[in-house]
C-alpha cells in the first residue's frame, strides 16, 4: 500500500490540528422556505441512510432540495465540535425532508484517522451516523489516550507496515472496547481493522477529494455543490436557512 494518506508522516505520534476547523462567516444563500416532505412508511428521515458513490454515508431524502455534504475526520477536533454542536438542530432540519447530510471520510490526519472509520463502517449504512456521533461526542476520552504514548510506543509505531500500525492504533485508543456498545463485537472488529480493501478505498477517496474537490482541511462543506467556505455550526446553519431549510 503506497497511498500518500496511509504513508503520511506519523511523526511523534501527535495530532497536527492545522486544517482542522474554521471560523469564516457564511454568504447568505437566498431562497423560499421549503416545503415539508414526509419520509415513507411512517419513518423519520434520519432513520434512512444510504452510502454513495463518494465513499460517503447519506442521511435524509434522497430527493432533498438541499443537499449538505461535509468532509470530516475522525480525529479532528473542529469535526466533533461541530458535530456535537449541529446535531439537534441538524437533525431537525433532515427530518423535515428540505436537507440531506453526506458524510465523506477524509483522512486529514492521514493513517491516524484509519481505525475510527474502519470502525465506524464496521456494521453498515445504517450504524455509520450512530457510531461517529458517539466517537465525536467522546472525541477525548478516546484520542486523549494518544498524549499518553511512551517513548517505546513510538519508537515501535515508526517501525510499522500500515496495516500493522491501523491496528496499533486501535489499541492504543482502545477503540475496540469503545465500539462494543455501539454493537460492534471484538470478532467483527478485528476483521474491519484487517480489511484491506476498505483501508484502500479510504485512502483513494481522501485522494480523490483532495485532487478533483480541492479538500485539504477539515471539516470542509458543500450545499448544492458550492462550497460554503465555513468550518462551523453557525455558519453552515445559516447558509441552511437562507437557503429555505425553515
Amino acid at each position: 500500500m503506497t497511498g500518500k494518506f496511509a504513508l503520511m508522516a506519523f511523526s511523534a505520534l501527535t495530532l497536527s490540528l492545522s486544517g482542522c476547523g474554521g471560523e469564516q462567516a457564511a454568504a447568505p444563500v437566498s431562497g423560499e422556505p421549503i416545503a415539508k416532505v414526509a419520509a415513507p412508511d411512517g419513518k423519520n428521515w434520519t432513520e434512512i441512510v444510504s452510502k454513495t458513490e463518494q465513499g460517503g454515508y447519506k442521511m435524509g431524502n434522497p430527493d432533498a432540495k438541499l443537499q449538505l455534504v461535509e468532509y470530516g475526520a475522525i480525529t479532528c477536533p473542529g469535526c466533533a465540535q461541530f458535530h456535537v454542536q449541529s446535531k439537534a438542530e441538524l437533525e431537525e432540519m433532515i427530518a423535515s425532508g428540505a436537507v440531506a447530510m453526506e458524510f465523506r471520510p477524509f483522512l486529514v490526519h492521514g493513517i491516524q484517522d484509519v481505525p475510527g472509520f474502519l470502525l465506524a463502517k464496521c456494521n453498515g449504512p445504517e450504524a455509520f451516523f450512530g457510531i461517529t456521533d458517539q466517537m465525536y461526542t467522546r472525541q477525548q476520552e478516546w484520542l486523549g489516550k494518544m498524549q499518553t504514548l511512551s517513548e517505546a510506543d513510538r519508537e515501535k509505531a515508526g517501525t510499522l507496515q500500515p496495516n500493522a500500525l491501523i491496528k496499533f492504533l486501535a489499541a492504543k485508543m482502545d477503540l475496540v472496547n469503545f465500539v462494543k456498545p455501539l454493537g460492534v463485537s471484538e470478532d467483527a472488529s478485528n476483521q474491519c481493522l484487517a480489511d484491506q480493501k476498505t483501508f484502500e478505498a479510504l485512502v483513494k477517496e481522501s485522494e480523490t477529494a483532495q485532487k478533483e474537490a480541492k479538500i485539504s482541511g477539515t471539516p470542509t462543506f458543500f450545499l448544492n455543490g458550492a462550497d460554503l467556505k465555513v468550518g462551523n455550526w453557525d455558519g453552515v446553519k445559516a447558509a441552511l436557512k437562507n437557503a429555505g431549510a425553515r
